[in-house]
């Protein structure tokens, strides 16, 4: 199992977005491939770090974002957090607080959502593959 893993939010792949409404709406993101890279090393250039399918989950405290369109790959993305912009989070996290998440996709198409928590959890910590630019 990976550990101590950093996940940056550019340069991931977004396979699907839903929302389940009920009593506390949850937003669900699920990467096909998010970049994570040791967390020790650190982000050392592009192309580098490891692939890994992820799932991001929030609890909404906000309005249920309209979210069938939002797929593809991140040109960035954040978590506003008290006073801090978080653009890495490890893997796995979780952010038991009012936050804002913010995902800006390489289409154009954005996504802003106030929430109570998230989540981020490796799908399969054991599938990461290499990444690399040819």
């Amino acid at each position: 199992m990976l550990t101590a893993m950093q996940w940056v939010f550019e340069d991931s792949e977004v396979a699907a977005c839903s929302v389940s409404p009920g009593t506390a709406a949850v937003l669900t993101v699920r990467f096909s491939a998010a970049r994570v890279y040791a967390e020790e090393g650190g982000k050392t250039g592009s192309g580098e770090g490891l692939w890994l399918p992820v799932r991001l989950v929030c609890t909404l405290s906000g309005p249920l974002p309209p979210v069938q369109a939002l797929f593809g790959k991140l040109e960035g993305g954040r978590v506003l957090l008290e006073e801090q912009r978080l653009s890495a989070l490890p893997v796995p996290c979780a952010l038991q607080q009012p936050l804002v998440l913010e995902l800006e996709f390489a289409s154009g198409a954005q996504l802003r959502v106030a929430a109570h928590g998230l989540e981020v959890l490796p799908e399969a910590p054991h599938c990461a593959t290499g990444a690399f630019q040819c």
